[in-house]
């Protein structure tokens, strides 16, 4: 069987074949997306990506009868190849990249401090090469987060507070926009990454955040956005065209967040907010990365939004318990953010900052409106439950309960309920 599950097709259970083609497309098929447009060329990271999605669609029919490969991501990446070549047969150009399209052998992955392996080279070039400046700026971060941080249309319009319909015509503007032009998927040379650095600083903030909060789903975060988002922000800082105060900056913010993933989601699967969560269990490695690259990021002149977010979740980070917390400082840093920040995820945090500050007042009279907002709702409705309006509170808390995103936070407003009832 070489290598193969040799059971018959009645014995086998769909259900793990199934995940694992679910755990390769989430872990593995923007990597498969990145080597092959590399080699495919100028304007076909489309055909990579159908080529790729070809193949696990493959994978889902097959595997359970055939049995699994013994090398499945290879087998998805020959699969991808095939099919791209079918794509292109009509083509002129896709008789020249036969000679060209080499069996892909995933290459063997680097461990490194806390997290389980390195980006590839073919993920970073892609990176950069996405964020081409014939792009705006806009575009520039929702193609990336498409084509290489894997995220679906409706985590990026969660991510950019955009509706699921503006994102899909910005990425198709942008496909048209990057082949219009013949623009070559291949790493930018040294002297044009520099340009490139804030685009992609800010595509792997927002795939941090998708992981650290899932924007839907059964489970509170996806810690293999938040290793990749990590793991990249940390080579950005080291490489010598990148490196610089706010890629400091940002390896400190993401390290520094990544080090309270463990702690996210109770072990009764509620979730966990920054109180409520064992500091003990907190990552000390991460801590120390993080707050390694805060003291290199201070070097520079330039005060970025990522310097003014990384104090903040350094000041979390090293305050022994939630009650001690810096909470005026980090209002003061909130003051700061917003002017460069006007966002309402920034508004909202600084409403939460001026709440644990000063009292449960002056957060609802900071509080911004926003109605479709889990989050501005529960926070509502715990400054009203400090405030002795229990009513009330119950009033916002069944909103946060109807707009929760993942099942933790669902049961955490279960909670906050059954909390109001009690009183």
């Amino acid at each position: 069987m070489s290598g193969r599950d040799a059971r018959g097709p009645d014995e086998h259970d769909h259900g793990p074949v199934h995940r694992l083609v679910d755990s390769l497309a989430r872990d593995s098929a923007s990597r498969l997306v990145a080597a092959l447009a590399r080699r495919l060329g100028a304007g076909r990271i489309a055909v990579a990506e159908d080529s790729v999605q070809h193949a696990l669609l493959q994978a889902l029919t097959s595997w359970p009868f055939k049995g699994v490969p013994a090398k499945p991501e290879a087998w998805l990446a020959t699969v991808a190849r095939n099919r791209a070549l079918d794509l292109l047969r009509h083509e002129a150009r896709g008789l020249a990249l036969a000679g060209d399209l080499v069996p892909f052998e995933p290459a063997t992955q680097q461990h490194e401090g806390h997290f389980d392996r390195e980006l590839s080279d073919d993920e970073l070039a892609l990176l950069f090469a996405v964020c081409h400046p014939v792009l705006p700026p806009e575009l520039r971060v929702t193609f990336a987060l498409k084509s290489v941080c894997g995220l679906a249309v409706r985590q990026i319009a969660a991510g950019l507070l955009r509706e699921p319909a503006a994102i899909a015509q910005r990425l198709v503007r942008a496909r048209r926009q990057l082949e219009t032009a013949g623009i070559a998927i291949e790493a930018p040379p040294p002297e044009a990454l520099a340009e490139r650095a804030e685009s992609v600083r800010m595509a792997l903030y927002l795939m941090f955040n998708e992981g650290y909060s899932a924007s839907s789903g059964e489970a509170l975060v996806q810690a293999e956005l938040c290793v990749e988002a990590v793991r990249l922000a940390r080579a950005l800082a080291r490489h010598p065209m990148t490196a610089g105060p706010a890629s400091d900056a940002l390896a400190a913010l993401l390290a520094l967040t990544a080090a309270r993933l463990s702690t996210r989601v109770g072990p009764d699967g509620v979730a966990q907010l920054l109180d409520d969560q064992p500091r003990e269990r907190w990552d000390g490695r991460l801590i120390a990365a993080g707050l390694a690259h805060l003291e290199r990021s201070a070097e520079g002149d330039a005060l970025t939004v990522w310097h003014l977010r990384a104090e903040i979740a350094a000041l979390h980070t090293t305050a022994p318990s939630a009650q001690a917390t810096d909470w005026p400082r980090i209002a003061a840093i909130y003051d700061s953010l917003r002017e460069i920040d006007p966002s309402p995820v920034a508004a909202l945090a600084r409403a939460i900052a001026i709440g644990r500050a000063r009292g449960a007042q002056a957060g609802l009279e900071a509080m911004p409106v926003l109605d479709d907002s889990p989050y501005a709702h529960a926070a509502t409705g715990v400054f009203l439950s400090e405030l002795g309006r229990a009513r009330e509170a119950r009033l916002e808390f069944e909103k946060a309960l109807a707009l929760a995103r993942t099942e933790p936070e669902r049961r955490l407003m279960e909670r906050r309920l059954r909390a109001c009832d009690a009183a």
